[in-house]
């Protein structure tokens, strides 16, 4: 398979968490530690399936979302696409990542299109589940904390 087939995905919230995303997409290589700057984690919409609210990210030129990237085929992001609701709840987007001993590059990550506009508490699983992606990344206490505190709104 070609570069060309492939693309950088920037995952946030759950997808950061290996195990869940390969249980998505399959086989999906190590996840690079990857910062995207100038979007803030929003959690405004609410998922059926996590009970609760999860993770969008808004423009916020102030702010920085902690993630990591993958290297996924054009298929695996299909599958992705089917997994988070694209087109009803999310939509992909361009976005340049600050990859951990790469430097910046273009990915596709995913922004909410059914926001309600107000803040939405995440279940305790999928909160669980984020921090635990973010751990198997390597972020410290101190971004956990930082995140911890968007969470409760």
């Amino acid at each position: 398979m070609s570069t060309v087939d492939n693309v950088w995905f920037f995952a946030y919230g759950w997808a950061m968490d290996k195990s869940l995303l390969k249980k998505v997409v399959g086989d999906c290589g190590e996840p690079m530690k990857a910062l995207l700057r100038g979007y803030r984690l929003s959690f405004d919409t609410y998922s059926p399936s996590w009970r609760g609210g999860v993770a969008s990210i808004v423009e916020d030129p102030e702010s920085i979302v902690y993630g990591a990237v993958y290297k996924l085929s054009i298929e695996q992001m299909s599958k992705l696409d089917n997994a988070v609701g694209v087109p009803s709840q999310f939509a992909r987007r361009k976005v340049l990542v600050d990859v951990e001993s790469i430097g910046v590059v273009e990915a596709v990550t995913y922004v909410s299109t059914s926001s309600r506009g107000r803040f939405v508490k995440p279940s305790e699983q999928y909160v669980s589940v984020l921090i635990k992606g973010l751990r198997q990344l390597g972020y410290g206490e101190e971004i956990i904390e930082k995140v911890k505190k968007m969470i409760r709104g």
